[in-house]
């Protein structure tokens, strides 16, 4: 008897562990059909899907998809087929560095699936065997990374991201895949390997399954996972070995379900698990993508169920103490690892997002610093020029591409690198100020603020994935209204002006920015606002 679908795993989240991606990606065209077609045929596809593929990138939105910070070092290029990866990609929460050499093609794979077995059949150029050189700045990327899973792909960039995982102290994870030759030297620096029982450990090693635990142990990999499927996991680490039970359940697309449970299995062990439970973790996870036809949807059932509801509900906090409290403890594991942390408060329009971003910056002796989205503002001529002027303040009438971009600089910016200078937006001149905001390397903690950062949509969908911890300001309307009334007229507007202005815009933002309470960590009620 088929069992159902497991529930999602329980949130084991300790500040939104990161992981770093180093591999292949692919554009998949992936068709659902009723038989596979018989030679010289056609066959209508009961459903058509495109999606970012390869093992490092599935994993890493998987990775994303469980709550942590996933960024995917890989080859994308230009073209279309690079375009509509990066947006899938980038839509599910990971953060894309592309080290494309010029002229690279990014591989595109025709799958089919079987609708009766879930089976799929995959055509694809071997996306891999094309040249990419590592970025010099390799060794940020791996910098306060609790995870780095390598793929296999792409032999120099794996060589070098291994390097730099072991110089830092940070578990290295590789997903074996098939025999490659430069593995022979990659194998080794890993702390965890999992293969499946059709991995060969060199072109002429035997091919035998029960032979590739034991052969990897023998050279000295201390963690080995061997998948056979539905059967159980084999694990081996330190002197002890065993299995791990998988989930029975009625597979109807298998498409991804190695690399989700790679993703898993690095979700895990970032998040603190240790070995054999995050094998559980990542079988658990493995059989649930099965069981959902299609390369994303499977996403929002890992994302549901009573425990992940419980864990994913936002904390309401109603004093500014618990707020500088919680501020603080990101400084600490900031100072503690060495990666900077980065806050998000965001709210509707009037909610005291600056004057609150800009106390708790203040309490913490010299360890943070405000950026403000409101810098990216769009300047008053242009938005003139497209027609936005009585809109001003709505999500369209920023830059928020460029926003995203310093917010990315700001994340991987480290110790040697010079400032990140931000820009400001001063309300005396209604205008964005360049250059006004330096941040520099020694700064623990930024502090972002701003209306949009939870919108779910266009480039602002990237910053939630960017953030450790987001706050949602959520005042008393009718108090909060009238506050922006006073304020537009302390600025020069009449009040029948001022109320005007706030009802046909203000207002309308508010009503965008309100549903991301909803993808916050703490909701803001405070008392004495």
């Amino acid at each position: 008897m088929t069992a159902s679908p497991p529930e999602p795993l329980a949130r084991l989240r300790r500040d939104r562990p990161s992981g770093l991606f180093v591999g292949l990606t692919t554009l998949d065209v992936v068709h659902r059909v009723g038989a596979p077609p018989d030679p010289n045929t056609k066959v209508t596809a009961r459903r058509q899907d495109v999606a970012a593929g390869g093992p490092a990138a599935n994993a890493a939105v998987v990775f994303a998809a469980l709550g942590g910070r996933a960024t995917l070092v890989t080859a994308l290029g230009s073209g279309a087929a690079a375009s509509a990866a990066r947006g899938d990609l980038e839509a599910h929460g990971v953060r894309v560095v592309d080290v494309a050499p010029r002229g690279f093609a990014l591989a595109v794979s025709a799958v089919a699936v079987d609708e009766r077995t879930g089976e799929r059949t995959v055509v694809s150029p071997d996306g891999g065997r094309q040249e990419v050189a590592a970025p010099g700045h390799v060794h940020e990327l791996v910098r306060g990374q609790d995870v780095v899973l390598l793929d296999g792909h792409h032999p120099a960039l794996q060589t070098v991201a291994a390097r730099a995982a072991r110089a830092a102290g940070v578990p290295v994870v590789l997903d074996a895949g098939r025999w490659k030759p430069h593995l022979a030297e990659l194998v080794p620096s890993c702390d965890v390997v999992a293969a499946s029982a059709d991995f060969r450990l060199g072109a002429e090693a035997p091919g035998r399954g029960d032979a590739v635990g034991p052969g990897l142990r023998a050279v000295g990999v201390p963690r080995v996972a061997v998948t056979h499927g539905g059967a159980p996991v084999e694990w081996w680490e330190d002197g002890r070995s065993g299995t791990v039970a998988v989930p029975p359940v009625r597979a109807v697309d298998t498409l991804g379900a190695g690399d989700a449970f790679h993703g898993a299995l690095a979700w895990s062990l970032a998040s603190g698990a240790g070995f054999v439970a995050a094998l559980e973790e990542a079988a658990r996870v493995a059989s649930l993508r099965v069981t959902v036809a299609g390369p994303r949807d499977w996403l929002a059932a890992l994302a549901s169920g009573p425990d992940a509801e419980a864990d994913e509900d936002p904390v309401e906090v109603s004093a500014r103490e618990e707020l500088v409290a919680r501020a603080r403890a990101l400084v600490d594991r900031a100072r503690a690892d060495g990666r900077r942390r980065v806050l998000g408060v965001a709210g509707p329009p009037g909610a005291g997002k600056s004057t609150l971003a800009a106390e708790v910056a203040g309490a913490l002796d010299g360890a943070a610093v405000v950026v403000g989205q409101d810098g990216f503002h769009l300047a008053q001529r242009e938005l003139e020029r497209l027609g936005r002027a009585d809109r001003k303040g709505a999500p369209d009438t920023f830059d928020a591409t460029g926003f995203v971009a310093i917010l990315e600089r700001l994340v991987a910016q480290g110790p040697d690198d010079p400032d990140v200078v931000a820009p400001e937006f001063r309300r005396e001149l209604e205008e964005p100020v360049a250059g006004a905001v330096a941040v520099g390397a020694d700064v623990q903690l930024v502090v972002v603020e701003g209306n949009y950062l939870l919108l779910d949509d266009g480039p602002w969908a990237r910053v939630r994935s960017l953030l450790d911890e987001a706050w949602f300001l959520a005042p008393d309307d009718a108090a909060r209204v009238e506050e922006l009334v006073a304020r537009h007229v302390r600025h020069g507007r009449s009040p029948e002006a001022a109320r005007a202005w706030v009802g046909r815009s203000d207002e309308a933002n508010a009503e965008v920015v309100r549903p991301g309470a909803a993808r916050a960590d703490v909701v803001v009620r405070l008392a004495d606002w």
